[in-house]
């Protein structure tokens, strides 16, 4: 997947100004499941217009400069269904948490130990943001659409990531804490 497709499937449900993009990644449904700065963003969707994949109103906004509200194009519409009908392979993990357990017996276990309270705290408050994006799905179950089912089910998905990322460090946690004591 590439952040075109991310974005592509954005628009897909509706237009948006590039503003509104990013503020997905950071804290809508988009940071259930990808990463992207406003930069990233804003240079991804210039290259998507340049290649007419994506399209813009221009909003004049008094002082400042136009409000641009993008949409997806047929052939972006085209391209990002291309995509969709492709096989997914499941993503390769690249955690630097991970990478950090292969060297950890090099420093102090309370260095360890208090990065792992850290990352299970930031986790915590993922699967407390996720939970509220849901609930408005989780509350109209029966009266979903297809395009509203999808979503709940990905960010339903996310909930279980972040859910896992916190049993898993309270794991770890218990089981450094037992070894530091013997």
């Amino acid at each position: 997947m590439a952040l075109k497709h991310t974005i592509l499937a954005f628009l897909s449900r509706q237009p948006l100004s590039g503003y509104d993009v990013a503020k997905e990644f950071a804290e809508g449904f988009g940071s259930c499941f990808w990463k992207a700065s406003q930069q990233q963003v804003y240079a991804e969707l210039t290259k998507l217009e340049q290649q007419g994949s994506v399209t813009y109103e221009a909003i004049p906004q008094p002082g400042r400069l136009d409000k641009k509200i993008y949409s997806i194009t047929d052939q972006g519409q085209q391209e990002l269904l291309d995509w969709l009908t492709q096989p997914c392979e499941p993503a390769a993990i690249r955690e630097d948490l991970g990478v950090m357990g292969l060297a950890g017996h090099l420093v102090s276990s309370q260095v360890v130990i208090r990065e792992i309270e850290r990352r299970r705290q930031l986790h915590v408050e993922m699967v407390q943001h996720v939970k509220k994006l849901d609930e408005h799905f989780s509350q109209h179950l029966d009266s979903l659409d297809l395009k509203d089912l999808y979503m709940h089910l990905v960010i339903r998905r996310g909930i279980r990531y972040q859910e896992e990322w916190v049993a898993w460090c309270d794991e770890a946690l218990q089981a450094i804490g037992q070894t530091v004591k013997r």
